[in-house]
């Protein structure tokens, strides 16, 4: 080919890219613009968790300028406190764990703190995946002090109203009880129905009051837990075996499991097979029977199925079952507060809307995560992981307990 026609082709391409490039520059310019004029913290982070870029309503609540952010290790940076004024842990932190399982759900629970005048934000995190040329995750930091704020004087007002409301209604159930018993009282077939459908009216109202008192609770920190080292396995199978009569009520069948992830999976490795945790028990009761409840609720034929399981880090309690399943995208918003997933299977089922948020509060509480995995007409799972104890770990907790119990002792 003769050299004059070599030019001209390479004169057209130049040509038609130059155009491109400037679009996207505009585009890329236009992008930024947006990003630094909107009021809430957004942070762009590149896959290894570094940060690309920042507007400056994050630089303010980092308290950081854009210069020192750039190029920076997220957690080096930004600073996430617990509501007890701890800095969370890895397994909690939603930018980790969004960088490490593509979980995307929203954190409303956690303080920002500056770094040059030790300001704290509380805030709202919500992350998305950045699908173009240079992927990354988008961090949104909201601050939410007025809504918590305003959430508060609900709370004082709901906390109020149902602990008044629940001698009532517990004198209601008690008095249908009576009612409905034949020792105390005859009625025919009739009013009995109506009895027995007032009597588990009662029951739900009563339910409804509860939850509504320990959300408030637990929102304002007036439930703390109280860590003790456990041996997971022996407890999370007697919190399950306790709810056997439910489950077999129902006709349904029971399986509880337990091990390591190497001995599930059949890896030959010899693990040690007591596993320890920090808990507190009265929390972990009801996260294991609240689950369990809600397998029961949606499943009308199979398995309620309960395993523990771990690492060399961390511990996972699974609740699975093989019941209606929830869609795919339903699986952030279940454990809202008052969030039903809405269709002809669940109408029909009650249930007050705060157990999986009351659930995933106490599981939180405990430095702990939940989440759930679906599949809509085979079933669902739960999976609440918390922090591993070794055996070194254990025997130094549970002898600094015994001997301030028994310090206790010796004052009275």
């Amino acid at each position: 080919m003769l050299p004059w026609k070599k030019k001209k082709t390479t004169t057209k391409k130049v040509e038609q890219s130059q155009p491109l490039a400037a679009t996207k520059n505009i585009e890329k310019n236009l992008s930024e613009l947006v990003i630094q004029s909107v009021h809430e913290g957004i942070v762009i982070l590149a896959p290894n968790g570094n940060i690309r870029l920042s507007n400056p309503a994050a630089e303010a609540m980092i308290g950081r300028s854009a210069e020192e952010l750039s190029g920076m290790y997220f957690d080096s940076v930004i600073n996430l406190l617990d509501k007890t004024g701890n800095r969370i842990s890895e397994t909690r932190n939603p930018i980790k764990i969004a960088i490490n399982t593509g979980d995307f759900s929203e954190t409303r629970d956690l303080d920002l703190v500056a770094g040059d005048s030790n300001k704290v934000t509380p805030v709202s995190i919500i992350i998305t995946p950045l699908k173009d040329a240079n992927p990354g995750l988008i961090v949104t930091f909201r601050d939410i002090a007025k809504e918590l704020e305003e959430e508060h004087e609900r709370s004082d007002f709901i906390s109020t109203a149902s602990h008044e409301m629940r001698t009532p209604v517990a004198s209601i159930e008690g008095y249908l009880g009576l009612a409905m018993n034949p020792q105390t009282a005859t009625v025919d077939s009739r009013a009995l129905s109506y009895l027995t459908k007032a009597h588990e009216a009662s029951i739900h109202l009563g339910k409804l009051f509860q939850d509504l008192l320990d959300t408030s609770k637990l929102d304002d920190g007036r439930i703390t837990p109280r860590f003790e080292p456990v041996e997971i396995v022996n407890l999370v199978k007697q919190y399950g075996d306790e709810m056997i009569p439910n489950i077999t009520k129902k006709g349904l069948g029971y399986q509880f499991g337990s091990g390591t992830v190497d001995q599930q999976l059949g890896g030959g490795k010899r693990i040690e097979q007591i596993i320890y945790a920090s808990v507190d028990k009265a929390f972990l009761h009801e996260v294991v029977n609240n689950l369990i409840e809600n397998a029961i609720k949606y499943t009308n034929t199979g398995w309620i199925i309960v395993n523990v399981k771990a690492d060399n880090y961390n511990v996972q309690i699974v609740v699975e079952d093989t019941g209606i399943g929830i869609p795919r995208e339903e699986l952030t918003h279940v454990f809202q507060k008052f969030y039903r997933v809405d269709n002809r299977d669940t109408r029909e089922i009650g249930g007050t809307g705060l157990g999986l948020y009351l659930v995933k509060q106490r599981v939180e509480a405990m430095n702990g995560r939940i989440w759930a995995e679906s599949e809509l007409g085979k079933g669902t799972r739960f999976i609440a992981m918390f922090p591993r104890l070794s055996s070194e770990a254990y025997e130094q907790q549970k002898f600094l307990i015994d001997n301030q119990a028994e310090q206790d002792r010796n004052k009275i």
